[in-house]
């Protein structure tokens, strides 16, 4: 087995044993707390407990590490935020802007340094939350993220200037087949399951506001901006993104905050729920505590004419966790992305061969991680993001040329 192949495919631990009421208390904290000022009281009466024995169990199932917390799960895609895959060839003649190029040394050495180099450039924008090696020659692949009124591929023009690396590739999706698509799956923790089992599904109707983002810096589209969140429900969304507090009062300090009520704070939290914006107020157990097999990007070139066709048929294994279609390129012909999970190498190749059997034998390739690069929890309307942009916006001019 090649090397760090072994950490892909390792398996995760189980769990202790827990009793009837902290099998209740996770159940209700999947689907939700309730959205009124003393949340805990209604889920201690539905177990059986009261408010101070229940939190002493939430706080002893997150130590135990059974579940990381209880978290507000929003919708992106009710605020129109955008992401995408970026896909970055490194190799050693790469060199970062600024710094000085090694004098000897072996190659190898030297594109393991440029690789931390341009890696780093990466790491440090606050849009990129999950970047990791691949073993092809484009090795660099990092995830970025954006609200709108940023131009992402901008952003990603930018980085590459700034990182000195030979070619990025800008890999939005175009259409997903199956599973929930990427940037919602990272609220979920399951990154990259991309598998939300106890999201519950409805129709949401997004919201139709005029005022925007872009306090203290321009950001690069905002005059083409007409809807989405306003400042004010900004401000809320940032605020909920910190850790819930575990009080019988949560939304005393949540006010505090902000500068308001209670029962403002409260009524701003069910005004983002209304709109779609605020899926629930809960928690997901953390992937790791069940025993699943590794997940193994798998990419596929396949005629733009037969995604329509293929794309539902290879979404029909189980073992296919998750499947979109993105942009191809000369130079990295894939089309449909495929996230699929196996406890090893054969096994996966295996499945690569039944998927061929019914789909036909078009040419794959099995991006295998080697590295991860980071791996932060999704921040929604980051302050540093505009910071960022102020700072490099003299790269966006040179960018495209």
């Amino acid at each position: 087995m090649r090397p760090g192949i072994e950490r892909t495919f390792r398996r995760s631990r189980t769990i202790d044993p827990m009793d009837e009421k902290d099998r209740l208390l996770l159940t209700y904290l999947q689907n939700g707390l309730s959205l009124t000022l003393r949340p805990f009281d209604v889920l201690s009466a539905k177990i059986g407990a009261d408010s101070a024995e229940l939190l002493v169990r939430i706080q002893r199932l997150k130590q135990e590490g059974i579940f990381s917390g209880i978290k507000v799960i929003l919708n992106p895609r009710a605020f129109h935020y955008q992401s995408a895959w970026v896909a970055g060839r490194v190799g050693p003649e790469c060199q970062v802007p600024g710094e000085a190029a090694p004098k000897d040394g072996p190659s190898a050495q030297f594109s393991s340094e440029a690789l931390g180099s341009c890696a780093e450039v990466f790491r440090r924008h606050p849009g990129v939350v999950y970047g990791c090696e691949r073993e092809h020659e484009f090795n660099l692949w990092f995830f970025i993220t954006a609200p709108e009124g940023h131009d992402l591929e901008l952003h990603v023009r930018c980085l590459e200037k700034l990182a000195g690396i030979q070619r990025a590739l800008f890999l939005p999706v175009r259409k997903v087949f199956k599973g929930s698509d990427l940037l919602n799956s990272l609220d979920a923790e399951t990154f990259p399951a991309m598998d939300e089992h106890y999201e519950r599904r409805r129709a949401v109707r997004f919201p139709d506001l005029t005022v925007r983002i872009g306090q203290g810096h321009q950001t690069p589209a905002s005059a083409a901006l007409k809807d989405g969140p306003s400042a004010e429900e900004i401000e809320m969304i940032r605020q909920l993104q910190e850790p819930f507090p575990l009080t019988d009062t949560p939304y005393r300090k949540i006010a505090a905050d902000l500068g308001v009520s209670e029962d403002q704070a409260l009524e701003r939290v069910k005004a983002l729920a209304e709109k779609g914006c605020l899926k629930r107020i809960g928690s997901f157990l953390k992937s790791e505590v069940f025993p699943s097999e590794a997940r193994t990007l798998v990419v596929w070139q396949i005629p733009e004419e037969k995604l329509e066709r293929i794309g539902p048929e290879i979404a029909g294994f189980s073992e296919v966790l998750y499947a979109d279609r993105r942009p191809a390129f000369t130079e990295f012909p894939y089309s449909l992305y495929t996230m699929v999970r196996a406890s090893t190498l054969a096994e996966l190749e295996v499945l690569v061969r039944r998927v061929q059997d019914r789909i036909g034998k078009w040419p794959y390739r099995i991006l295998m991680t080697t590295h991860e690069l980071k791996k932060n929890p999704m921040k929604y309307f980051p302050k540093e993001l505009d910071r960022w942009w102020y700072e490099n916006r003299h790269v966006a001019e040179a960018a495209f040329h």
